[in-house]
């Protein structure tokens, strides 16, 4: 853990169950901007094949195999954060190890991240009651824009209404990355 507080991201956390990083100079845990966003990435790419396999194959119905799937990946990483069990955020960690990580409040995060599998939950459930693909290609298309403007933009619009929601000060600090000069200088001034 000594080495996230130097800026550097870990695989896991301290503990492992925690949904983000405990930072010195930061209220509440912190989660990898980076690595949520290439989370996002493999997201917005599963939901592109869910599109275009709804339309060139529906005879395939890939929403009964990937529905499940975005439920539990979203719903364990706002439980327990992206690794060690939420399997899109395991990969999306380590295709951004070796990148400084950019640090996040974790409770918008968690909230994005309950939204995104209640959409799971809707797509699952409109399969379920057979309602026509249009409709559930309307919803995996809400779901291609959202985790596009998180991956590419970097705007997360769960944590831009969990802000307008809960006004959250948190949300309103300016994110900065861990520096140890920032924190040597703060446990000087106290000192």
């Amino acid at each position: 853990m000594a080495e996230s507080h130097r800026g550097y991201h870990t695989f896991l956390t301290s503990p492992w169950w925690k949904v983000g990083q405990a930072m010195p100079d930061a209220v509440g845990l912190r989660v990898n901007e980076t690595a949520t966003r290439a989370r996002a990435g493999l997201l917005n790419m599963l939901s592109a094949t869910t599109i275009f396999l709804l339309i060139a194959a529906p005879q395939l119905d890939p929403v009964i195999y990937v529905g499940p799937y975005v439920i539990f990946d979203m719903f364990i990483a706002a439980a327990m954060g992206l690794t060690p069990l939420c399997p899109t955020g395991i990969l999306g960690t380590l295709l951004t190890l070796r990148i400084r990580p950019v640090w996040k409040p974790a409770q918008p995060k968690r909230f994005a991240w309950t939204l995104g599998g209640s959409l799971g939950v809707v797509c699952l459930t409109m399969r379920l009651l057979h309602v026509p693909n249009p409709w559930i290609i309307g919803v995996v298309a809400i779901c291609f824009v959202l985790t596009w403007l998180e991956a590419v933009l970097g705007f997360c619009v769960g944590c831009w209404m969990f802000s307008l929601l809960f006004e959250c000060e948190v949300c309103e600090v300016p994110y900065r990355r861990f520096s140890p000069t920032a924190a040597n200088s703060k446990n000087l001034n106290t000192a």
